[in-house]
């Protein structure tokens, strides 16, 4: 049964009150529900049963109150009706809760041919409005409307006797100019007009229907840039779709395909693409459906969206005239012998297309100098330029990639290189030690493609700590060698899904590294210095090491330092957090002799200092210091040498590295917070810094080690700012021990040693001497 009630305005709606399906009583003793409207003849001839879709369409409310039950109802098409009009349907429940799932049918006037059809299956969950819009434009017509439930057991119909439907059909014109272009054949022309050294044209369209797809063309030469960008303004309440577009070879296959991330957001797809087939291009505009999803996606006439097509010329020379999309097609650059002073080598490119993947390559002859092969060093650095951008960046993630490989020639095959690639670190050096993720990294490269490339160097963008591309340089040490080297650059896209048509320069610059060369004095391996410990009797200048300390003088040139707790995160320094070196940094290495060890069993304060030289412009220095220290052991001997101490399993080294925090010295209460303080000073003196170990931190020599007569001291940079090849030094000595030192307003003294024995005994014999050194600067191995 039914019962019609007349233009009731949606906003009532909500105020019905919730359902339960399946009940014919009537609610506080009224009459039964009236039964009209429930055929097809009904519908074309009862007045009632006729929806008028004047101004913004009649608003009905009706029952399904019995199993089974049908509504039907006409609409006359208005005689001005042509090619743009579109009819909209709008049924639903305002509740809650109802039983019945609403299938809303619309026919031709034969009752038997539906034009589109939608059905609310909620199941269990609140009700859903079914909603569609289809064109027909047949002035005069009439059409038919077909209510009822769809169960999901066929033979088990649901009914709602207490909640009615509302129903409102509305007929509106399509604001899409261009219809009908839903096929290619009715693709609508984008025409291009000249402008700005391209060519460009643009459209306005909706999906106004269900199902609805617009097709755009336009014809392209071979070795253009194809740009094409679908941008939707946001919408309040979002549009009843996801906007997406696909770009359409000639030959019917698609170059590229987006959708946007979710409906809440203003829409903004763009692409730029190579002309390989040149010919009739196609842009297929339609709402996203994924491949799992059933439903149509519907159409909403609030949706304008713009389409831009643009077509320009190549603009990178490399790309133009050779492509160099590939290593064996890189753009090689030769240095030539080195003359005494450095060169440089400079790359211009731009990433104008998607994807678009730039190979450069630099040849590096062997470096002799007086008949011996000299190490050197080679520095790259890539700038993004402010040129071209002849289309915006594209949208997308931030992603782009510099990579600097050799390739690996050691062993007979392909296979045999592979391997040697992976494993031999004297053809491929390995910097997992300070970048684990980077074995992964290199074993990609290693292990696949048509050659065994080795990753020397990896720089990752990081727009959020590194702007304008600032991580993206680096400096490789070349070892001493007498063939000549080819280092490849890859410069990229990770996603080769973005581009800015933007130029960028990579230059590259070969130099000698003439610290370096002293270090391996003709050798293949670099060689540690050896110096002896100075003494220093007065402890006058404590704590700094006296005028006549030991001093270590270097250049850390290559490398990007060490990383203190919490810097990669952070992002300090010239790297990102996802960036890997083969070689981490440059380690100059020491061995410190302490002289008459045997004949010195008592505990030594140690005095460190070290100085880096500020940079050029005054400011700050470029890098820290990290001292790594292994100590030898004397009172432990392994075939007749020391045992070299380290922090225990970890097997590690002890390190002095400058921190401004307040800490706990080793000498402090384990758990203890009090009496913290900073274990380092900082002062800037000239054009240089200066670095203390202080007195709180109790730096000293154990008699072991005395004993031991030696410390291996591996210097190294941390938290660099700038690859310019500075000067450090390390002044250091040893002094008597203990030394004191400032806490809570007075003074405080290391830990003392302790000499037990040499007292009477009983017997008339005396008791040994035992010495309990205060010094336990160390961990134990």
């Amino acid at each position: 049964m039914t019962r019609l009630l007349w233009l009731l305005p949606l906003a009532l709606l909500s105020l019905t009150a919730c359902s339960s399906g399946g009940d014919t009583t009537s609610d506080g003793g009224e009459p039964a529900l009236t039964d009209e409207c429930n055929s097809r003849e009904e519908a074309l001839t009862l007045a009632q049963c006729e929806l008028s879709v004047e101004g913004e369409g009649q608003v009905l409310e009706a029952y399904l109150s019995t199993a089974g039950d049908e509504d039907w109802y006409s609409v006359r098409i208005p005689a001005t009706a042509g090619p743009r009009t579109l009819v909209q349907i709008t049924a639903g429940y305002a509740v809650q809760s109802t039983a019945v799932n609403l299938s809303v049918n619309l026919l031709k006037e034969d009752g038997a041919t539906s034009l589109i059809k939608g059905v609310d299956k909620h199941g269990q969950g609140a009700p859903r409005p079914v909603e569609f819009i289809v064109p027909f434009g047949e002035p005069n017509a009439r059409l038919l409307l077909l209510l009822k439930d769809e169960p999901n057991v066929i033979n088990r119909p649901n009914f709602d006797a207490r909640s009615p439907y509302f129903v409102r059909v509305k007929v509106l014109e399509n604001p899409d100019l261009f219809e009908p272009n839903d096929t290619p054949a009715q693709a609508t022309p984008i025409t291009l007009v000249p402008e700005a050294g391209k060519e460009s044209g643009r459209a306005v369209g909706y999906l106004g229907t269900k199902g609805d797809v617009d097709y755009f063309s336009f014809t392209a030469p071979a070795k253009k840039i194809i740009y094409v960008r679908l941008s939707a303004p946001e919408l309040t309440p979002p549009p009843a779709y996801r906007l997406s577009y696909e770009l359409v070879r000639p030959n019917g296959t698609a170059e590229a395909q987006d959708q946007v991330p979710n409906t809440s957001i203003a829409a903004e797809l763009a692409t730029a693409r190579r002309v390989k087939d040149a010919g009739k291009w196609w842009v297929k505009v339609k709402g996203y459906q994924s491949a799992t999803d059933p439903n149509t996606p519907p159409g909403d006439v609030r949706q304008a969206y713009t389409l831009e097509v643009q077509l320009m010329d190549e603009a990178d020379p490399q790309d133009t005239n050779g492509d160099n999309d590939l290593r064996d097609r890189a753009t090689v650059k030769t240095f030539g012998p080195y003359a005494g002073s450095p060169q440089t080598l400079s790359f211009s490119g731009r990433l104008g297309s998607v994807p678009d993947v730039d190979w450069y390559a630099v040849d590096v002859p062997a470096y002799v100098k007086n008949g011996v092969p000299q190490p050197s060093l080679l520095h790259y650095r890539f700038a993004p330029g402010s040129g071209g951008g002849r289309f915006n960046p594209l949208p997308g993630f931030l992603d782009r990639q510099l990579l600097v490989f050799t390739q690996v020639t050691k062993g007979a095959t392909l296979a045999d290189q592979r391997v040697a690639c992976a494993t031999d670190v004297t053809v491929c050096p390995k910097g997992y030690s300070e970048k684990a993720e980077g074995q992964g990294l290199v074993e990609s490269y290693c292990g696949t493609g048509t050659a065994a490339l080795c990753v020397h160097s990896s720089r990752q963008e990081d727009p959020q700590r590194f702007a304008t591309l600032r991580n993206f340089e680096g400096a490789i040490p070349i070892p001493p060698a007498s063939p000549p080297v080819r280092y490849f650059f890859l410069v990229e896209d990770a996603s080769n899904d973005w581009a800015d048509d933007r130029d960028y320069t990579l230059s590259v610059t070969w130099a000698e590294d003439a610290d370096e060369a002293s270090r391996f004095a003709g050798g293949t391996q670099e060689q540690p210095t050896s110096l002896t410990l100075a003494n220093d009797p007065t402890g006058n200048t404590f704590p700094a090491p006296p005028a006549s300390a030991t001093v270590m003088n270097g250049v850390l040139s290559y490398g990007y330092g060490r990383l203190q707790p919490g810097d990669r995160l952070t992002g300090r320094g010239v790297r990102g957090p996802a960036d890997y070196d083969a070689v981490p940094t440059d380690v100059d290495s020491y061995i410190l002799t302490i002289p008459g060890g045997q004949a010195q069993p008592q505990d030594r304060t140690w005095e460190v200092q070290w100085t880096v030289q500020n940079l050029p412009d005054g400011g700050i220095p470029p890098h820290g210091l990290a001292l790594d220290l292994t100590f030898c052991d004397g009172d432990r001997l392994d075939g007749g040498a020391c045992t070299p101490v380290s922090r225990g399993s970890r097997n590690s080294p002890l390190t002095l590295a400058y921190r401004g925090d307040s800490l706990r010295a080793w000498h402090s209460p384990s758990g203890s917070t009090s009496g913290l303080q900073p274990v380092y000073s900082k002062a800037v003196s000239g054009n240089a810094t200066v670095f203390t170990v202080l007195p709180y931190a109790c730096s000293c020599l154990e008699p072991r080690f005395v004993r031991g007569g030696t410390i291996r001291v591996d210097v190294s940079a941390t938290e660099r700012e700038s690859y310019e090849r500075l000067n450090y030094s390390v002044r250091t000595a040893y002094t008597d021990y203990p030394k004191g030192y400032a806490v809570d307003g007075g003074t405080s003294v290391c830990p003392a040693p302790r000499q037990d024995g040499g007292t009477p005994l009983p017997d008339g014999g005396t008791a040994p001497i035992t010495y309990t050194p205060g010094c336990q600067f160390t961990l134990q191995p």
